[in-house]
């Protein structure tokens, strides 16, 4: 009889132990490393047909004018000097205004999977193209996760109990129990049972969140 009362506390203080290892076990870091990624975007907004030409530009303290390599817009270059030739002053003056006017030009140059990237430009004449490299570049987050415990609906909770006597001079013996309970969503416990003195056992048990 001793021995049986011996057992039953021993299985209870493991019980109890694997219970309060599970519910205070840490929860380690998460560590996310996000590769990184290069792209490029390009788009011409406007056809130009380039041409290079040379002009002459007095540099302070030096008597001989300097050439100096430039790249023109070659249909605004062939209007201009037409226009010199016809000696159309007009025209000449509106296509050199138009080619120094201040433009504004605003909107998306990147929108992926991986980025967006909205963009404004002030440009002298009209923006024609542009091309964007972008990297995205490898990054380490680390967060600790939160574990939330939440009790199914419906529960069936079968068992078997054991009744020792702490009286070993007594006339009480040892009972054993089958029982059937039912646990709900908030881990109230609704329990029947029939033991070997052929009792019907009723019970209820509230859920009591300790930690």
């Amino acid at each position: 009889m001793e021995k049986i009362k011996n057992y039953s506390i021993a299985v209870l203080i493991i019980a109890l132990a694997i219970l309060s290892y599970v519910h205070f076990q840490p929860v380690d870091d998460v560590t996310i490393i996000t590769e990184e990624k290069i792209g490029e975007v390009e788009e011409k907004i406007t056809e130009v047909v380039r041409d290079t030409i040379f002009i002459e530009t007095i540099i302070p303290g030096q008597s001989q004018p300097q050439r100096k390599e430039i790249v023109v817009d070659s249909t605004y270059k062939a209007d201009y000097e037409q226009a010199i030739k016809d000696n159309d002053i007009l025209k000449a003056k509106n296509l050199f205004l138009e080619s120094i006017s201040l433009d504004t030009w605003d909107g998306n140059l990147v929108d992926n999977k991986d980025i967006k990237i909205d963009g404004k430009f002030l440009t002298r004449g009209k923006l024609l193209e542009y091309k964007i490299d972008y990297k995205i570049k490898s990054d380490t987050l680390k967060f600790k996760p939160t574990i939330k415990y939440q009790h199914p609906k419906l529960t069936l909770l079968p068992g078997v109990k054991l009744t020792v006597p702490t009286n070993p001079l007594g006339d009480s013996k040892p009972n054993v129990e089958i029982n059937l309970g039912i646990q709900g969503k908030k881990g109230n416990i609704i329990s029947v049972g029939f033991d070997t003195e052929k009792r019907v056992t009723v019970g209820y048990n509230i859920a009591l969140k300790i930690f």
